[in-house]
């Protein structure tokens, strides 16, 4: 009998032992993978583009290339607010100069918006229905009635030819609208042209109040990394 109670005794420790490793396993967590977007800006250090400059009649449609050459490129990175961004170079040389002018921005990717160190947008890769900014300029000599200015996305994977090639692109716009019955088109537009892994296709530079002629500059030779 005794040795009964001892083999029922091992039978429920052996039982209890296999429930406790049962409960004690482990179970993985689910681990969300990051969302990953479309890269047009392609903001890493020693990246360029070339561009050369056009003058364009907005009412016949014409474009004559202007024969000056500007240069973008990413110089370095640096840190501000604790964010990583990239400083963004332009070396724009107008005809009546000998000695090209050097702007610089600071500027980030951040989860599929382009953005400088102001935290304004400046792209944005998958928001095409948002108006990121909405702001007014003038009246003044030149403009004698107050614009409306709105920055949005358009033009979603649209074919642009330049220099460098055929690409596909979506454009970030400024669009400026006017109150009254503006000959040269109401509203006009600055587009800002960019390819998937490319970066700065076209762009417009220039357009004046009194006259039709606008300016762009076309991509002609580029390096990405």
């Amino acid at each position: 009998m005794q040795k009964q109670h001892y083999i029922l005794y091992a039978l429920l420790a052996s039982i209890s032992l296999f429930a406790c490793k049962k409960n004690n396993k482990s179970v993985e967590p689910t681990v969300t993978p990051p969302i990953s977007y479309d890269n047009y800006t392609v903001l890493k250090q020693g990246n360029y583009w070339i561009y050369q400059n056009y003058q364009l009649d907005s009412i016949n449609g014409t474009a004559k290339a202007m024969g000056t050459y500007d240069s973008c490129f990413v110089e370095k990175d640096t840190i501000i607010n604790n964010n990583t961004y990239h400083k963004y170079c332009s070396q724009v040389l107008f005809t009546s100069q000998t000695t090209p002018e050097y702007t610089f921005y600071y500027l980030r990717d951040s989860l599929g918006y382009t953005v400088n160190h102001y935290g304004i947008i400046i792209f944005a890769s998958t928001d095409f229905t948002s108006v990121f900014r909405t702001y007014t300029f003038g009246p003044n000599l030149a403009t004698p009635d107050t614009l409306i200015i709105k920055e949005q996305m358009g033009f979603k994977d649209a074919s642009v030819i330049v220099d460098a090639g055929t690409f596909i692109t979506s454009a970030f716009r400024r669009i400026y609208y006017f109150p009254q019955n503006y000959k040269y088109g109401n509203p006009r537009e600055y587009d800002y042209h960019y390819a998937k892994n490319i970066g700065l296709v076209k762009e417009t530079t220039a357009w004046y109040y009194p006259s039709p002629m606008l300016y762009e500059r076309r991509l002609v030779r580029y390096h990405v990394n």
